[in-house]
């Protein structure tokens, strides 16, 4: 057991998989890895560490029960430090600056940095997070787990802080489809209302809340139809004041991140339908609610929502312009997530199209922003996730398990969710109801599907699963506590969605946050006032300090076709390296890799076999060569990244 420590000191910092820092404002999942024979914890936010200790060196990723720790500071924050034993190995984790300072003094403890931020004091919402020993081996636990762990003879040596121990991230899907641009809507409404220029045909009509629009609910004349008036009525979603206020509304509710579905006209090779997702751009307050993009490749109607293989290239790239944004929506592990709703517009929606364009949107983001996304994709497209690039999978409206009920819907929620694969992202749906659609879309009322029993203690009931199904969870912690709702504002097929009603109010909102033990927000605003400034949420201050350090070796031996340089990080920190030289017209490339704290670590820029003869040939002809090398870093498991460029004139060793 002592020896297998020793061995994870040597080689557990050293995560080979490429990642991105972590960027969000909320709190991690502290994850926690014990050895086979329950001895010898690790405790890291970083999924690389935690993958690399289990794919090498035998640990298991335990269910998380330690809480969700801030990798960022914070006002009223203090940190997590670890440390490592020098003989043994064992790992110790304190919020103590002078126990640490002293442990490193003795000898006895080398110090591996901080690991997370963490309340200092207790507040409302927050659990203590104690540390406990026994026999030379430290661990972390919430203090309800702490009698049992008493019982089992350890013993409690103090208070690490306080943390969340649940921290459910919600989400719903935003329709942008309230405006100018949704053509089927309008064309349809004048055709069967008479009215020109209307987006809000069928829900206007059924609602009975314009004055100057006749009530009309075809064959349900008699069913109560006025929530599908929306609190901020019927509003254009290009105008920016109306976003601002669905973000306050969501984000005082609780909710942490808008998922817009995101249109590519094949026809016209551009976005398209895309109002809602500009106005949240530009809205004053776009930085209290993360956003993600579920793209919709559809082959439907006159397959111009289809992207073809010709066009992989320039939608991703428009794509990409969007992940650029500082609040677009990451999981766990600091990827940004890339949501595929339908595939079937994806070329000829074959296995081998879809992975093409997954495969082009990964390389448009590792040449665009040099790291990787996490691509899900929907459950019910029944996919091969390996075969069409993707790394897991999400759900949304789950209509299909319904059968015309909401209760059974609600009743087969949970064995849904176990037919999800490992990655998943689970789902709830407030309501479905396509009534308002007919007969616009329906030849008849038969056809448009609807949940007649649906009801608010059955939406309350499938919130719990979903929060329930977390609390159980041993599926890996990548997404585990992201929620996406079925939905925001699908006013048209969505019956009650969680957008305020003038009806209701905010009773799905706040079902929602009791439900999932929300605490983000001050609790549901129904109707921001015009007059009042958008609530806004300051994104998170990066973590200070990271100082970077590069040499370049004047005397290069070229071996391995390779220049050599040297960096040194002053904490632990993921690098991506780059050379260029002018002979060698392309620029030499490092593999990316995280490299532990305050030690210089070899990186070798790789050219090609061409590039390498001409370096060669120079270095035989000249004397010198300059050569600049860029190092881009960034401290881990979060903050912002570092760059540093040094030149030098090298010669041949």
């Amino acid at each position: 057991m002592r020896a297998l420590l020793t061995a994870l000191v040597a080689g557990l910092l050293l995560v080979p998989a490429a990642r991105a820092d972590a960027q969000s404002s909320d709190p991690l999942p502290l994850l926690d890895l014990v050895q086979g024979d329950g001895t010898g914890r690790l405790y890291t936010l970083s999924q690389e560490e935690a993958a690399t200790a289990t794919a090498q060196h035998g640990m298991a990723l335990q269910p998380v029960r330690t809480g969700y720790v801030r990798a960022y500071p914070f006002p009223g924050s203090q940190p997590l430090h670890r440390l490592r034993a020098v003989v043994d190995g064992a790992r110790l984790v304190t919020p103590s600056e002078s126990e640490r300072a002293s442990l490193v003094a003795s000898g006895r403890f080398a110090y591996e940095g901080v690991i997370g931020h963490v309340y200092a004091a207790a507040h409302p919402g927050l659990t203590q997070l104690l540390r406990l020993s026994k026999a030379g081996e430290w661990r972390l636990a919430l203090a309800p787990d702490a009698p049992a762990l008493v019982a089992a003879g350890y013993r409690i040596d103090g208070t690490a802080g306080y943390v969340e121990a649940r921290w459910i991230r919600a989400g719903a899907l935003y329709f942008g489809t309230f405006n100018s641009g949704a053509r089927n809507l309008i064309d349809a409404t004048k055709k069967v209302y008479g009215r020109d220029g209307d987006w809000w045909g069928g829900v206007r009509d059924f609602s009975g809340a314009d004055p100057a629009v006749p009530v009309n609910r075809w064959a349900w004349p008699n069913e109560d139809f006025s929530y599908l008036q929306p609190a901020l009525g019927f509003y254009d979603d290009t105008q920016t004041a109306t976003v601002e206020k669905h973000i306050t509304q969501a984000s005082s509710a609780g909710l942490r991140y808008f998922a817009f579905y995101w249109y590519w006209n094949g026809q016209q090779a551009g976005e398209t339908i895309n109002g809602g997702l500009q106005s949240f751009l530009r809205a004053r307050n776009r930085n209290a609610l993360d956003f993600a993009l579920t793209v919709c490749a559809h082959a439907w109607g006159s397959g111009s929502l289809k992207i073809p293989t010709s066009q992989y290239g320039q939608a991703a790239a428009a794509l990409v312009t969007h992940l650029r944004q500082p609040n677009y929506l990451r999981a766990n592990d600091g990827r940004k997530i890339v949501w595929l709703c339908d595939t079937r517009g994806l070329g000829s929606g074959s296995a081998a199209d879809v992975k093409a364009f997954v495969g082009a949107v990964r390389a448009r983001a590792q040449a665009e922003l040099g790291e990787d996304v996490l691509v899900l994709a929907h459950k019910d497209l029944g996919l091969d996730l390996a075969a069409v690039g993707a790394d897991g999978a999400y759900c949304g409206a789950a209509y299909g398990t319904s059968g015309g009920s909401y209760k059974r819907y609600v009743d087969a929620e949970r064995a849904y969710f176990a037919g999800g694969p490992p990655v998943f992202v689970r789902c709830a749906m407030s309501d479905f109801d396509e009534r308002p659609r007919y007969p616009m879309f329906f030849a008849a009322p038969g056809d448009a599907r609807n949940l007649a029993d649906r009801t608010p203690a059955l939406f309350a009931q499938a919130v719990r699963h979903v929060r329930d199904d977390i609390a159980a969870s041993t599926r890996p912690p990548l997404v585990d506590n992201l929620v996406l709702f079925y939905s925001w504002n699908e006013w048209h097929e969505g019956g009650i969605p969680l957008e305020p009603n003038a009806r209701d109010g905010c009773a799905n909102l706040d079902i929602v946050r009791a439900g999932l033990d929300l605490t983000s927000g001050a609790g549901c605003i129904a109707r921001p006032p015009d007059d009042a400034p958008p609530l806004v949420q300051q994104p998170p201050a990066a973590p200070a300090g990271l100082k970077v350090r590069v040499k370049v070796a004047r005397s290069q031996g070229l071996r391995k076709r390779a220049i050599v340089a040297r960096v040194r990080c002053s904490m632990r920190c993921r690098i991506q390296a780059t050379a260029r030289v002018r002979v060698a017209r392309k620029p030499l490339r490092a593999r990316g890799r995280t490299l532990r704290a305050e030690r210089w670590t070899k990186v070798r820029l790789r050219a090609s076999k061409r590039a390498h003869a001409r370096v060669r040939r120079a270095l035989h002809g000249q004397r010198r060569l300059r050569v600049r090398v860029t190092v881009r870093a960034a401290p881990r498991p979060a903050g912002a990244r570092v760059t540093v460029r040094r030149a030098a004139r090298i010669r041949r060793g």
